[in-house]
């Protein structure tokens, strides 16, 4: 039967309460309210079990909790089945990973107590740095053996990046999805994670196995929307690009065809169960020389993609009654797919082509359920548009907010780079095609400080720059930087009449307290 630690375990997913109960071998049962952050309880005893084998900690992550493990998910079950206890924690789900992993690292102490034995960790997209906080900072190391990552982003998420940009920041907060745990999941403050984490003393005490996916779930779901996004910087499951997904200090186990959301399921425990190891001398449990470990791991291809203009435009903002947004289409794009992403749902959207062509194409809506849950998709394809001027208009009865995103198949994606030059805090972006003058190009920028609220204790977040300039792509920060992320979002143009576009580019960097910048 289900083990009780402390207070009865409550679960809170996704805005459902539910709660677990006694219940027979394997079949945990929902409840109906929530419990506080630091509950742990363990799975049924295993009929099958082993003193070799370790406890299997299953650690969730952002915006989830424990039922991810074994509500419409067989996880848990595979374990059971495989003869392995189990045990499941509730961390924050909007905190970062110092709150988390501080509230991890007080608890591992008592699981790893109860069982008698140190503990393998199996944790879903941010619980992998959650839990590398814990073991590293906040020196939980000796209660684990190895740590499984799924999905994990151990560079961040560009997702993040656009949460906080000038574009979609309006409809991140009126969703509220700029929380604690977003704001650490930027790339550049990932960058600085890294950097004070891959040398650390800690560092080898634990081994860590990553998982990465790269397949697109299924339209009318958010993962649909993210992996077309992060597909702009390579391979990804809809949440994490792949190179996100891997260590530095780490060993891929196996990247393969999994969104964000399958890669947790129990149809993975095939691939990193030899890695369930307390001691690699037992002659009971898998090691890692039973395997052939080249034959199980698929290796991303390299992928030089970070210095690409991107293939995406962004606007957005906040509207009451009617608003219109216009865009250019460059002559290469073959295919554009459009989708107006709004707070709710609106009452009317056209499509208006060049020379004020309305053009009747099917509108496809789903409601998000990840970065921007709770927000409409309003999602348009429109093959060999014509060159030119288009526009997009849409009303809504009440306040509104949106973010309209233009994705282009085009040629243009690639002919154009982007060198990123952060010397003596000056970005510049060295533009390689050499069809386009300078004296055509035009860039906008917006700077927008959001302080670190790890440090500060409070939120502040303020528009420090905005900038338009022509036959320039150069970008100046403030010569006084606070401690904290700068988002940089760029608009592109070229005006030249033989090869007009438009791009949005993303940047984002920290700041720590010594003023060096990641």
């Amino acid at each position: 039967m289900l083990k009780r630690i402390g207070i009865m375990m409550l679960v809170l997913l996704l805005s459902l309460t539910v709660i677990v109960t006694p219940s027979s071998a394997g079949a945990l049962k929902p409840r109906e309210s929530a419990a506080p952050p630091g509950t742990w309880f363990a799975g049924d005893e295993p009929s099958n079990g082993s003193t070799d084998k370790p406890v299997l900690l299953f650690v969730h992550g952002l915006n989830g909790a424990s039922t991810t493990w074994y509500e419409n998910n067989n996880m848990y079950q595979t374990a059971l089945n495989n003869g392995y206890h189990t045990a499941f924690i509730e961390l924050y789900g909007t905190k970062n990973m110092w709150d988390n992993g501080n509230l991890l690292a007080q608890k591992l102490p008592e699981i790893s107590n109860h069982f008698g034995k140190r503990i393998v960790i199996v944790a879903h997209s941010k619980g992998g740095l959650d839990s590398q906080a814990a073991l590293t900072h906040y020196n939980a190391h000796q209660y684990v053996s190895n740590v499984i990552t799924l999905g994990s982003p151990h560079h961040g998420s560009q997702l993040a990046d656009l949460a906080y940009s000038s574009w979609a920041g309006w409809l991140g907060s009126i969703l509220g999805q700029k929380n604690d745990a977003t704001y650490s999941l930027q790339t550049s403050y990932m960058r600085h994670f890294r950097s004070i984490t891959d040398g650390h003393s800690n560092i080898n005490r634990n081994t860590y196995y990553t998982l990465g996916g790269t397949k697109r779930d299924s339209f009318g779901t958010g993962l649909y929307f993210g992996h077309l996004y992060l597909s702009q910087f390579g391979s990804n499951d809809g949440a994490v690009t792949l190179t996100s997904s891997q260590l530095p200090t780490g060993r891929t186990i196996r990247n393969d065809s999994w969104t964000h959301n399958t890669i947790k399921t129990g149809n993975i425990f095939q691939w990193f169960r030899p890695y369930l190891t307390i001691n690699r001398s037992s002659t009971n449990e898998f090691v890692e020389s039973d395997f052939n470990l080249s034959a199980s791991i698929s290796l991303p291809k390299e992928e030089n993609v970070e210095d690409s203009m991107g293939e995406f435009l962004l606007r957005g903002g906040l509207f009451d009654g009617e608003v219109k947004e216009s865009f250019m289409v460059e002559k290469e794009a073959s295919n554009i797919m459009i989708d107006w992403i709004s707070a709710a749902p609106v009452d009317s959207l056209e499509l208006i082509g060049p020379n004020n062509k309305v053009h009747k194409v099917e509108v496809n809506s789903y409601q998000d359920d990840f970065m921007f849950d709770g927000a409409w998709h309003n999602v348009m394809t429109v093959k060999n548009p014509k060159h030119g001027e288009w526009t997009i208009k849409s009303s809504s009865a009440k306040e509104n907010a949106y973010l309209l995103t233009v994705q282009f198949d085009s040629k243009l994606n690639k002919k154009i780079k982007v060198k990123e030059n952060k010397k003596n805090q000056h970005w510049s972006l060295d533009l390689e095609e050499p069809s386009v003058q300078k004296n055509k190009m035009k860039m906008s920028y917006s700077v927008d400080f959001i302080a670190d609220p790890s440090v500060s204790g409070k939120k502040k977040e303020v528009n420090i720059k905005t900038v338009e300039q022509q036959g320039s792509t150069s970008i100046q920060l403030p010569e006084k930087l606070e401690e904290g992320v700068y988002n940089i979002t760029i608009d592109v143009s070229s005006e030249e009449a033989s090869n007009e576009f438009q791009r949005t580019i993303i940047k984002s960097i920290y700041v720590d307290k010594n003023g060096n910048v990641y």
